[in-house]
């Protein structure tokens, strides 16, 4: 969500790039709504058909107090989060977005991720308003009610947060080479673009970040998923049962037993046998098997065959 700046640079190069990403990830490994968020957002910085209607400019789609809090803009509150500044801007943005969509559409399912975008959508764009206000009044300076900005990135940070909090804890390598804890990785990521590229909309990045956490560890998950509910999911747990492996379904309505759960089988090798029986049972069925997969396998007789058919013939 970089600061208004109108549109610059080219459109050639930044799309080529995400062209080329989504055909190296593959497009039928992206799901709808992932890929649908994408190809909409590339529509309307190209200004495909009626959409200039709705984005002819940064200047009328961008997010700002006064736009929002003293003209009554509202709209804004969406519009300007699908616009994008320039191709570069537009192909960072989704390809961070491809990563983060796939893997939190995965495991919500279509229709709650599409929920979910929506809200994040909203919240974030409220929050940079919020933020915005409060630093108005700190610090006593009015030009933050004048600050527009424009960008997916706000969203795409609070997504961050989800895919950190799902995902295992470990190390993660900020722009390649700077590690830190994969579960604070967006607070450093904050902290590194805006060192980096100090343009971008700082509060903007913060707004997505605040919604996130409010989402894992504060109240809006209970409230929207008291409104539509996520898609069960599935988890199987790799159980080991000597010879057998089970699965255990989880999260449905309904139990499958695994093996371990199942009635007790009798094993040919060991029922009513003790250890060194069972030992030696094992070792001549072995044996036997060996033998019978060697003669299957052999197409024509050996020597020792030969013999033992010519003696039971003269028997």
């Amino acid at each position: 969500m970089p600061y208004l700046g109108g549109r610059s640079g080219g459109r050639g190069l930044g799309v080529l790039l995400l062209g080329a990403q989504m055909m190296n990830i593959g497009v039928d490994n992206i799901p709808p709504v992932t890929l649908a968020a994408v190809v909409l957002q590339s529509a309307i910085f190209l200004q495909f058909g009626d959409l200039m209607k709705w984005f002819p400019n940064a200047g009328k789609v961008c997010l700002s107090v006064y736009h929002v809090l003293y003209r009554k803009e509202w709209r804004r509150l969406i519009l300007a989060a699908l616009y994008h500044s320039n191709d570069i801007h537009l192909y960072y943005n989704m390809a961070s977005f491809l990563y983060k969509g796939r893997v939190l559409e995965r495991k919500f399912k279509s229709v709650y991720f599409l929920y979910l975008l929506s809200v994040f959508t909203v919240l974030t764009s409220l929050t940079y308003l919020g933020l915005n206000i409060a630093l108005e009044r700190v610090l006593d300076d009015s030009s933050y009610d004048l600050v527009c900005a424009v960008g997916f990135s706000g969203v795409i940070f609070a997504l961050k947060v989800l895919v950190s909090h799902y995902s295992p804890a470990g190390t993660q390598y900020i722009l390649g080479f700077i590690p830190v804890p994969s579960k604070i990785a967006f607070w450093a990521e904050l902290v590194i673009i805006q060192l980096i590229t100090p343009h971008v909309s700082f509060t903007g990045h913060l707004a997505g970040i605040l919604v996130g956490l409010l989402y894992i560890k504060g109240p809006l998950k209970p409230l929207m998923d008291s409104l539509i509910a996520p898609a069960p999911a599935y988890t199987y747990q790799r159980q080991s049962t000597g010879y057998r492996t089970g699965y255990t379904e989880s999260n449905r309505g309904y139990n499958t037993r695994s093996t371990s759960q199942q009635e007790p089988r009798s094993n040919n090798y060991t029922a009513g046998l003790s250890e060194e029986e069972q030992v030696q049972r094992a070792r001549e069925e072995s044996l036997r098997e060996e033998e019978s997969r060697r003669n299957t396998n052999r197409l024509y007789p050996d020597l020792d065959d030969l013999r033992q058919r010519r003696q039971d013939r003269f028997q």
